[in-house]
């Protein structure tokens, strides 16, 4: 009983929770970037494109391209948070990369496009979601891509300040949260497991305090 009594005093003295048995992965360190692999639309140096900064992760915009996590994840919850560096363009959250490295490869986006965070991306053959009752899918005869638009009006703060996603997918369950407000609720998404990754595409964009919490 004594032993008992004494690992719950230390659950709550130190905050570690039971339910789940996780506590957040800090996927990037604000130091170097060796967990990450640079997957680029043409030859440049990828040090060039993806760079540390007081801290903080730049994507300069060109050339095209992401990076993404060594180790794949299923079943989680991630937060990030981003910000424009200038002129705002485009982005997103990959996630569930899977198959080839390529530019853009197999998996779900949670956009980042400027006025557009919170829309729902479908990425080639084989992805597909549930919004609504309606079920959406990459048709690779007429399509690669498939866009299921937020669900309010945008919660982006102003270009410069930074923004909040919070990203739940569990069971192929799939939420976004941006800035404190539900943009997207899917059910059925796949594909469901792979890289976390974060696009080059357009302009400069910053990204920080990124964790994942695996469910």
């Amino acid at each position: 009983m004594m032993k008992l009594h004494a690992i719950i005093g230390l659950v709550l003295l130190t905050g570690i929770t039971l339910v789940n048995g996780q506590n957040p992965i800090q996927l990037f360190n604000g130091k170097n970037l060796n967990n990450w692999e640079v997957v680029l639309q043409s030859e440049a140096n990828p040090d060039t494109v993806f760079f540390i900064k007081d801290g903080v992760l730049n994507a300069g915009g060109a050339p095209f391209g992401y990076i993404r996590t060594r180790e794949s994840f299923e079943n989680y919850e991630l937060t990030l948070e981003w910000r424009w560096t200038g002129e705002p363009t485009n982005s997103g959250v990959l996630l569930a990369i899977s198959g080839e490295d390529k530019v853009w490869p197999h998996c779900i986006e949670a956009q980042l496009r400027h006025g557009s965070a919170g829309d729902l991306v479908l990425m080639h053959e084989g992805s597909k979601a549930t919004v609504h009752g309606v079920e959406y899918a990459v048709n690779p005869e007429e399509r690669w891509v498939t866009v299921v638009p937020k669900q309010s009006a945008s919660t982006e703060k102003a270009p410069g300040e930074w923004n909040t996603y919070r990203i739940r997918f569990v069971n192929g369950e799939l939420e976004f949260w941006v800035n404190g407000r539900l943009q997207m609720s899917a059910t059925n998404a796949k594909p469901s497991k792979g890289f976390i990754g974060l696009q080059s595409e357009g302009s400069g964009i910053q990204f920080r305090n990124i964790e994942v919490t695996k469910m």
